[in-house]
This record gives C-alpha cells, sequence and structure tokens, in this order.
C-alpha cells in the first residue's frame, strides 16, 4: 500500500522496551553480560527469561520500573507530540510474569512518559492492531519479527534502533507528512 492512498490518519503504537527503555543492556548486566548478544543463543535466552522469572514479582516489577531510558528516545518522542501523531504504547508483558511486568511497565512510564502511561496496552499480540476500519495503523518496534507480523496483517511497520533513530523518523515523516 502506497501512502497517498490513506484516508485517515494513521494510529501509531510504540513499542517500549527497545525503543523507549533499555530492557536488554539491563537483562545482559543481570547476568554479567555488557550486551544482550552475550547472553547466547535462542535456547540459552529462553533459560535466562525463566531465571528471571523465577526471581519473583517483586523482582520483576522492579526491574522494568527502574530500567533505564534509551538516549535517543526522546527525539522520537518529540517528533510525535510536535506532529500531534496519535500514539499509544504497546508493549509486550514479561512471558511467565505478565502482572508484575505491566506493574513495572506502567511505574516506568509513570516516571518517563506519563502523558501515555493511562492508554497503554500490554500484549503479545501486537499484530492484532495492525488494521482499524480498513485503514492500516504503525508500529514502531525494534522487533523484527514483531514488523514481519504487523506488515503480514496489513499494518505499516517501523523499525526502530537507537543508534540511528533518525531512520524510523525518515520513515515515519513520510507517513505522516500529508496529514
Amino acid at each position: 500500500m502506497r501512502f497517498s492512498e490513506f484516508q485517515t490518519t494513521p494510529h501509531l503504537y510504540l513499542d517500549m522496551d527497545g525503543v523507549q527503555c533499555d530492557f536488554f543492556s539491563a537483562w545482559a548486566k543481570l547476568f554479567g553480560k555488557e550486551r544482550y548478544k552475550e547472553l547466547g543463543d535462542k535456547p540459552e535466552r529462553e533459560r535466562k527469561i525463566n531465571d528471571l522469572n523465577s526471581r519473583g514479582p517483586e523482582f520483576i516489577e522492579k526491574f522494568f520500573a527502574t530500567l533505564p531510558v534509551l538516549p535517543n528516545c526522546n527525539k522520537l518522542l518529540s517528533f510525535l507530540e510536535t506532529n500531534k501523531i496519535p500514539t499509544t504504547i504497546l508493549s509486550a508483558p514479561l512471558r511467565g510474569n505478565n502482572e508484575a511486568s505491566i506493574k513495572g511497565k506502567l511505574e516506568w512510564l509513570s516516571n518517563h512518559n506519563p502523558s501515555m502511561k493511562d492508554t497503554a496496552l500490554f500484549r503479545g499480540d501486537k499484530e492484532r492492531l495492525a488494521m482499524k476500519g480498513g485503514h492500516p495503523n504503525v508500529l514502531v518496534d525494534d522487533h523484527k519479527e514483531n514488523i514481519r507480523r504487523w506488515e503480514a496483517a496489513g499494518g505499516i511497520g517501523v523499525l526502530y534502533r537507537d543508534e540511528n533513530p533518525e531512520q524510523a523518523l525518515s520513515q515515519l515523516r513520510k507517513i505522516y507528512d500529508k496529514y
């Protein structure tokens, strides 16, 4: 679908972990590593998620509430605010400890992005929100698989990398310039 085919302003859904807050560095640090990629292959990372979950809900809530802010997310948030783009937080809760991770994420939002706290959505099946009324919505996310599923469901995916926010901002300008 071409951007010129939009009839209504696409709603934007904004991920948290890896877009606004630095889950991956905090997770790596928890296991004595500098970077997420040092945590091992997929089965090893799953074991580390299980280990994280085994620490209990109080630990999980505090872990998510105190995640560091990504250095360039304010460029993205400023762009969304300046251009009055309708935005909703859409973040997946931690598998195995949904409630505690959601509480922590809400606390994080209260401290760092309070204007979006009350409308935030927490679900793993993000792609179910890719379309509304026959029109595509936009997802800004750092996870390629989330973007792939979103686009397969008819939405517009924007891959975000905090080390290069301009790439995502350029895509968003193309999408929203006509509105």
